[in-house]
């Protein structure tokens, strides 16, 4: 049973198809349908079921799928381990995108200068789906709000954001909430405190990017709550009013997580040391 067929079976498992596998893993769909067949006679065992047009693990495949979590988990251990030990490694850095515009570049810049062996590599995302992508090792930390307790992780507090409301400055504005995606730390508080304020009938608003949604505000299209920092320096701030929530958490926690037992710790820690304010 060789890594690249487990990586590639949990690859169709994590994208929900041979198409997705094959996008993620750069690859044909051809190569990604032959390794599952190999895989199969190798185990003598049908992996998976189609189900319409989707493909479900059977009684066999769910059983393979944990050992594949553990042996790639081991696979991965063992050469982050080896790479960090030759002294220059790659450390692999999730965050959403208002935390890597905000927070981060200062520390990048630190972590550059004064630890030339670890090169960084940034990875977007939600905090909810950070949190997966940590335990799934397609990171090896992450940089997220209101961390989750989980047996598997470490949680480092870094920042204490606080968080405001936005409305603009020159012009009334429509009873809009503006928000972003699913697994938004913020999105989750401002959602709260909506519930928290009474105003459960104004309209949301979804936007992909918080600079897209301070444009609206500052436009009059509506207001929202995000973190303090989120506004000052941004090139709406001067068109904007904000206000301390009086509803809700009044603040943000932002911090470092990491799979306990990681092996690269060392650098892990050390990002969350210039990270921490």
């Amino acid at each position: 049973m060789e890594i690249l067929t487990l990586k590639t079976f949990k690859a169709v498992v994590d994208e929900g198809g041979i198409k997705g596998a094959a996008d993620k893993l750069h690859t044909v769909q051809s190569n990604i349908t032959n390794r599952i067949k190999k895989l199969e006679n190798e185990l003598d065992t049908k992996l998976f079921n189609l189900v319409g047009r989707k493909l479900q693990l059977t009684q066999s495949g769910q059983q393979l799928c944990e050992y594949a979590n553990q042996i790639l988990q081991l696979e991965y251990q063992a050469t982050s381990a080896i790479t960090r030990d030759k002294g220059r490694y790659e450390l692999r850095v999730g965050m959403p995108e208002t935390f890597a515009a905000v927070h981060m570049p200062l520390a990048l810049k630190q972590l550059k200068q004064n630890h030339p062996e670890i090169r960084t590599k940034i990875y977007t995302d939600t905090s909810d789906r950070l949190v997966f992508a940590v335990l799934d090792n397609k990171v090896d930390c992450a940089a997220l709000g209101n961390a989750p307790k989980h047996e598997n992780l470490v949680v480092i507090p870094i920042v204490q954001e606080e968080l405001v409301i936005v409305t603009p400055l020159e012009s009334d504005y429509d009873p809009i909430l503006f928000v972003r995606e699913e697994g938004c730390g913020y999105r989750k508080c401002a959602l709260f405190w909506q519930q928290e304020a009474g105003r459960d009938s104004d309209e949301l608003m979804v936007m992909s990017s918080a600079d897209g949604v301070l444009g609206c505000i500052s436009a009059g299209l509506g207001y929202t709550i995000i973190g303090k920092n989120m506004v000052v320096g941004s090139r709406y701030e001067k068109s904007l009013v904000m206000t301390p929530v009086i509803h809700g958490p009044k603040y943000v926690q932002l911090s470092i997580v990491y799979r306990k037992g990681s092996p690269l710790e060392s650098g892990t820690l050390t990002l969350a040391k210039l990270l921490t304010k």
